[in-house]
């Protein structure tokens, strides 16, 4: 372990002028891509569940309107 953090440390002196290759700019397109793609994801996921909602719903209440006009039938008789 010790080999392996001394390698590390050699090669960190030998190599500093690289370090910093990337420009701000770059870096802060592929922050803003990220977030993008972080936050279309969430999109989706939430349109997804409103579309299962909708879904749920409509079909709920296929199921539930004979029930409702039956209901609404047997009160209007007595």
């Amino acid at each position: 372990m010790n080999n392996i953090e001394q390698n590390l440390k050699d090669q960190f002196e030998q190599d500093d002028d690289i370090a910093f290759a990337t420009p701000d700019e770059e870096l802060f397109k592929r922050a803003v891509t990220t977030a993008n793609v972080q936050q279309g994801s969430k999109d989706l996921i939430a349109l997804g569940m409103a579309s299962i909602w909708v879904v749920f719903a409509s079909i709920f209440m296929k199921i539930l309107k004979p029930v409702f006009k039956n209901m609404a039938n047997s009160n209007r008789k007595k």
